[in-house]
């Protein structure tokens, strides 16, 4: 006898924590679609074939661009369409010592897709702004057209004016840790130390992945004097530290994102801005707790708007200068 559909939603929508009523929901989504996405490869397939097996002819009529649709095509062939199952077993499964191991395991991995999803959206718009071909775009990254032209807003996209190396990052990085120090002085109550604590936590960041020299004794190199930004960063990765950035180096090392720092600046508003936007959470419950968790929100909302202002304007939010 096949399990009701309907008491499956039920135990969802039952589950009391977010997260877990969120990703239950979504897995018991991709299971009730497994058989119609079957029928949507077989009618490919048959779709394909009364083109004679043109591709492009195919995915004309499906509005799909012929990457995509060949991509699709492909994954049914080689059994890796939705609910599919795997031919061979070409390697050993992961080891877990319980069920609750391998969800933590898989919560780390959205958490981690996540961040890439972030850096992909401003990539994508990005790429839209400087005027780059929406199927190349749509084929080097694999987003569907429709989906672009979803995250496109109607007019003009709002490019950064952010300079790579320019010394506002510095100043930046410089004002949202002297706003972090000056929150952690005065904190006196739960909400205050968990808001400082946030700005912190920011600022660190911040300064390792955008600014490592902001904190740092004035190097005698700036970037007035030199004709391009390549040149100024080489003066800077070659010059020898003094001993008190050493010693600086060796309590919290700085290292240089993987990102531009405009990249980087850019996921983070969006983390930012999720994380002041978020339901409260089960554990906020008493009066003090629940301002607490108002004053994190508070506290990612005011960082996810300096991060925005300094990406639009290229200059430091006044109001930051002010308060730290």
């Amino acid at each position: 006898m096949q399990n009701n559909p309907l008491d499956h939603a039920a135990r969802v929508l039952a589950e009391t924590d977010p997260a877990r009523r969120y990703h239950a929901a979504k897995a018991a989504a991709e299971a009730a679609a497994a058989p119609y996405e079957r029928v949507a490869d077989e009618a490919v397939e048959d779709l394909i074939a009364q083109h004679g097996g043109n591709v492009a002819a195919a995915a004309r009529e499906l509005g799909l661009t012929r990457q995509a649709l060949y991509m699709r095509d492909k994954r049914e062939k080689t059994g890796g369409g939705a609910g599919a199952a795997a031919a061979e077993q070409v390697q050993p499964a992961r080891h877990f010592n319980s069920p609750q191991e391998a969800e933590d395991a898989l919560r780390d991995w959205a958490l981690d897709q996540q961040e890439v999803t972030d850096q992909l959206d401003v990539l994508l718009l990005g790429a839209l702004a400087a005027g780059a071909d929406p199927v190349t775009i749509s084929e080097l990254s694999g987003v569907p057209l429709a989906t672009l032209r979803r995250i496109r807003p109607g007019g003009n996209i709002t490019v950064s004016r952010l300079n790579e190396y320019g010394p506002e990052i510095e100043d930046f990085a410089r004002a949202v840790h002297a706003r972090a120090a000056a929150l952690r002085a005065a904190a006196a109550t739960k909400a205050e130390h968990r808001s400082a604590s946030i700005w912190q936590h920011a600022a660190r960041a911040i300064v390792t992945n955008v600014a490592p020299y902001a904190l740092m004794p004035d190097p005698g190199i700036h970037v007035e004097d030199f004709d391009t930004a390549e040149e100024f960063a080489e003066a800077l990765s070659t010059r020898e530290p003094s001993e008190e950035e050493k010693a600086e180096d060796e309590r919290e090392p700085s290292r240089l994102a993987v990102l531009s720092h405009d990249g980087y600046l850019a996921a983070t508003y969006l983390v930012f801005r999720r994380e002041a936007a978020r339901e409260r959470l089960p554990f906020e419950e008493t009066p003090e707790e629940i301002a607490a968790g108002e004053a994190v929100q508070a506290a990612f909302g005011e960082l996810a708007d300096a991060i925005l202002h300094l990406r639009t304007t290229g200059q430091v939010p006044p109001a930051l200068l002010e308060a730290s």
